[in-house]
């Protein structure tokens, strides 16, 4: 009989998720040798392909796909196991911020699973823009936050690597002769900073046609046709399309979501906290 260490199925399913060996390795803390060698090690425990490894991308194979929702529930069922083992014994207040970008949804499954395995812990949510929730942690005002940015914040951990992406209507018409029309969070939004970036790279005209720092706001405008935005994947309603036009609109790259901590020694809850944000999204 062979036991399989929940290390490789844990480093198995951020390979999937982030389709690379390097960010994977990043996320996890590790070296990319330490990751290649994880990987290679759960193949040989089960005899299969897990990964089509190209020269600029990683693929899950089909051997893969089939794994994913298993290793999903063993890595999940292993994690909830020992979390709520001590759940009960922890308790206290922590001060979490959610910058730009991170909807209702996201906050909406995270208090779903405190709620489920830490009765005892009181969850204070700020939302601000990500620049006054990353000062706010090194003042000691905020415990935790949640902020996406382009550079590498340190001390941090990488919850996420997504791509960004021109979001519009379906119905949206792209006019040439006229500024393209952009929704975007105030000043100091990363978002809202590397869209305009990325078009004066290109010489392209733009306004600015609604600044807001209501997500529904933007997305109602861009659901409306007056203007076009930037998101990370995963988070385009189902209402707007990721927009692909090389010749009109640049490439963005991808951001960094972060999870930040106050200088200091965590509490229990706030370290309890931050797995269930780790746990969110990886997609639990």
């Amino acid at each position: 009989m062979v036991d399989i260490d929940t290390k490789l199925l844990r480093s198995f399913l951020v390979v999937a998720t982030e389709k690379s060996f390097s960010t994977a390795a990043e996320r996890l803390g590790c070296s990319q040798g330490t990751m290649s060698v994880r990987i290679q090690t759960l193949e040989d425990q089960l005899g299969q392909r897990l990964f089509d490894r190209g020269r600029h991308n990683v693929k899950v194979s089909s051997a893969g796909q089939d794994l994913l929702p298993q290793a999903r529930s063993l890595v999940d069922m292993h994690d909830r196991l020992f979390d709520r083992a001590t759940a009960r014994l922890v308790s206290g207040r922590v001060r979490l911020g959610v910058g730009e970008s991170h909807g209702s949804e996201l906050l909406s499954r995270l208090r779903q699973h405190l709620h489920e395995g830490y009765t005892a812990i009181e969850l204070d949510i700020v939302c601000q823009p990500c620049r006054v929730l990353e000062e706010q942690t090194r003042l000691g005002e905020l415990d935790l936050a949640i902020v996406t940015s382009i550079e590498e914040s340190r001390p941090a951990t990488l919850l996420s690597r997504p791509r960004l992406q021109w979001v519009a209507s379906p119905d949206f018409v792209f006019d040439e002769s006229t500024p393209l029309a952009i929704a975007c969070f105030p000043e100091g939004c990363s978002l809202r900073e590397t869209g305009i970036a990325a078009l004066k790279s290109r010489n392209l005209a733009w306004r600015v046609a609604l600044s807001s720092p209501s997500e529904e706001i933007i997305r109602d405008a861009v659901g409306a046709g007056a203007a076009i935005t930037v998101m990370t994947e995963g988070t385009i309603p189902a209402d707007l399309k990721a927009v692909v036009r090389p010749s009109l609109l640049p490439p963005l790259g991808r951001a960094r979501i972060q999870l930040l901590e106050q200088p200091g020694q965590p509490s229990e809850a706030v370290l309890a906290v931050k797995r269930e944000v780790v746990y969110t999204f990886q997609g639990r």
